[in-house]
């Protein structure tokens, strides 16, 4: 069962392509999303988080930051796969306060409407999913 791997049984070489690869993928999934938003959700072109630079580099920050954080697990953690999975949809839920708060006013984001507030849900969440599946399965010896 993939969440009882020890770490004995998880290749964490693997990770030198599994982490470039998952962060390619998330960023142009994330672009495809915005295209989409922006063809055909009304989301304005010139909403600055949906730059393309904007998406690319936030989306290549916070896969970095995820990659770091599943190389800590899988060094610390009894079950890392398990364990990995549990923190990411935590961290997950966290990310999501963002555009929560933005729409509710408490983050002033110019521009914001509930068009991009589904549109960054959406990004986040594949995103996560894109992450936890790709970390967490690739990796096993």
């Amino acid at each position: 069962m993939a969440s009882t791997l020890s770490r004995e049984q998880l290749a964490l070489r693997k990770l030198w392509w599994i982490g470039p690869v998952t962060i390619v993928l998330a960023a142009i999934i994330n672009l495809v999303i915005r295209g989409i938003a922006v063809a055909f959700l009304g989301v304005p072109e010139t909403f600055s988080y949906f730059q393309p630079a904007s998406i690319i580099g936030s989306t290549i920050i916070f896969l970095l930051l995820a990659l770091l954080t599943f190389v800590i697990v899988i060094r610390t953690a009894r079950n890392p796969i398990r364990f990995y999975r549990i923190l990411a949809l935590i961290c997950l839920l966290i990310s999501l306060l963002t555009p929560i708060l933005a729409l509710t006013g408490l983050m002033p984001t110019p521009g914001m409407n509930l068009s991009i507030f589904w549109t960054m849900i959406a990004m986040h969440i594949v995103s996560a999913a894109i992450t936890i599946g790709l970390f967490t399965t690739l990796v096993r010896a």
